[in-house]
């Protein structure tokens, strides 16, 4: 194990950039680079609409080609719409191809039946509309979960994706990491025990490019030859959405103005254009500007996470919704969870901040460790953090765990006092922490944060251990403001814009305070892609 005494006197921004990549890197393929000029980031005036000759006509333009894309496109094209999609990369794919293969699932789906749980709809937007936190949209949570057993089985029975057979239990049983079902959010938390019954709602997919692995091309290479079966479907790759083309008297969007190489395309749009050119992870002036607890954080995914689509509908008035909000993670996911699933051993024992204080239940999602050490009011208080533990709890580690111990930075000491001196903690403030917690713990209660009772045991058996915990990861989610047909909506009236639909890390959607559990985005990106082709295609051709 590394040691690490005293991190005093080191900054916020040092910690962030020495953070290690934690997760698999997930973004939507788009434009590289962006200035640092604060004029330069502002959105650019939609092209207009008068004397255009168009280089291509058709229904539904879908801009980018991942998730979201996939499945507006799809859907389009089912109804008898004629499709472009337009993708800068030169393959589909995007963040879903790449992410870890799991996807929310809930409202009783038939993979939850199969498996033994009871979920509905209902049980499921309670949850949702508790974990997420503020900033939750509860009509779009409301579609999210009524819309989820659908999803399901369109994944499965018209696009083809296999979800393995088992259940990922939680711990302290063993894991199966190859089951089809896991959890990976927050459902077992005692905070939401009084509003949603509690179930697992995570698939799990294997890869179809590596072999043994997994990771989202278990769902996204068969939406890709959903979607290439598609007569009426055509894609344009290396080719880039820039511009919006909007008619002022008809007060709609007509289509897009789009890059392939040196020429720029003209390309009409009869119905309608949906964006789904993903997030602004990879833009830093936007996180500056929106997301600024985010700032300096290693961003998920690729160049393409430029904010390019969001801009797009800024410049025809689009409003914006849950700017500063985003997605991050932290160097203690390996250790207080099992593979797969919430929880693990680690959460026996207790997060705290530079203080020595408490602040977040351990058995809590993931990302709320992170999220919550970005967005406190004095950050540098809170970074880094460090996760306590004794030696009966490292005892009941796996030994793939504790060989990720040994590269970490982990201090260690004979006595709680030493462990506070060691990590410069307030005056006996680490100490009081660990004597009320034990003192509590004894009568299985969590009076402070509410941990489940499995998770609440004494930290007494020397030596005592501080694995330090810092961000390591993020995406955004916030984006444009929709309602639930996924139409984009215009920030000076509230009403949709005419001709414009927007889904995914585009737009803003059920995602906000806190993260429901991995998978959550891609499943968004499935309901919603799916909800914008659908109104998409319904649309009167002009």
């Amino acid at each position: 194990m590394t040691t690490s005494n005293n991190s005093k006197g080191i900054s916020r921004k040092d910690f962030i950039k020495g953070a290690a990549f934690g997760i698999a890197g997930i973004a939507t393929m788009g434009l590289a680079g962006c200035s640092t000029d604060a004029a330069k980031n502002n959105p650019p005036a939609p092209a207009p609409a008068e004397g255009i000759a168009w280089d291509h006509e058709t229904d539904v333009v879908v801009v980018g080609f991942g998730g979201s894309g996939g499945a507006a496109a799809w859907e389009a094209g089912n109804a008898g719409s004629e499709v472009i999609i337009l993708e800068l990369a030169k393959g589909a794919g995007g963040s879903t191809n790449i992410c870890g293969g799991l996807v929310t699932i809930g409202g009783g789906n038939a993979l939850q039946k199969a498996a033994g749980f009871e979920d509905s709809p209902e049980n499921f937007y309670n949850y949702l509309t508790a974990a997420l936190g503020t900033g939750a949209d509860e009509e779009q949570c409301r579609i999210f979960a009524e819309q989820s057993p659908a999803m399901y089985t369109w994944l499965t029975e018209k696009i083809g994706v296999k979800f393995n057979r088992g259940v990922n239990p939680l711990w302290p049983d063993t894991p199966n990491p190859t089951a089809g079902l896991t959890c990976t959010g927050d459902e077992y938390h005692m905070d939401y025990a009084a509003v949603s019954k509690a179930v697992h709602r995570t698939g799990w997919v294997d890869s179809e490019t590596r072999p043994g692995g997994r990771d989202g091309s278990g769902f996204f290479q068969p939406l890709l030859r959903a979607v290439e079966a598609l007569p009426q479907v055509k894609i344009m790759y290396e080719t880039a959405g820039e511009q919006l083309i909007y008619d002022h008297d008809q007060k709609r969007v007509l289509g897009i103005k789009a890059k392939k190489g040196d020429k720029t395309l003209s390309i009409k749009a009869r119905k309608a254009v949906v964006l789904t050119a993903g997030g602004f992870a990879k833009n830093e002036d936007m996180v500056r500007t929106y997301c600024p607890a985010f700032n300096g954080v290693l961003a998920l995914g690729t160049a393409g996470d430029n904010g390019a689509g969001i801009k797009m509908g800024q410049a025809v008035g689009a409003a914006l919704q849950n700017m500063h909000m985003a997605f991050s993670t932290s160097t203690a996911y390996a250790y207080i969870t099992q593979e797969g699933c919430a929880g693990g051993p680690l959460s026996q024992g207790i997060i705290v901040n530079q203080f020595g204080s408490r602040y977040v239940a351990e058995d809590h999602y993931h990302s709320w460790i992170a999220e919550y050490m970005l967005q406190n009011h004095q950050p540098q208080k809170h970074l880094p953090s460090y996760l306590l533990f004794d030696a009966q709890m490292y005892d009941t580690l796996p030994e793939k765990s504790k060989e990720s111990l040994e590269k970490a930075k982990v201090t260690k000491a004979n006595s709680i006092e030493e462990l506070a001196k060691a990590l410069g903690t307030s005056e006996g403030v680490l100490e009081n922490t660990v004597q009320f917690y034990n003192s509590k713990a004894a009568e299985g209660k969590d009076p402070l944060l509410n941990k489940q009772s499995k998770f609440i045991k004494p930290i007494a058996t020397a030596p005592f251990y501080a694995l330090e915990i810092v961000p390591t990861s993020m995406f955004t989610v916030g984006g444009l403001r929709i309602n639930t047909k996924a139409q984009v909506l215009s920030a000076e009236t509230g009403a949709p814009i005419t001709g414009l639909y927007s889904a995914g890390r585009n737009a803003a959607n059920v995602i906000a305070q806190q993260y429901g559990g991995s998978g959550t985005s891609v499943a968004t990106c499935f309901v919603f892609g799916r909800v914008a082709g659908q109104n998409a295609a319904a649309e009167a051709a002009i």
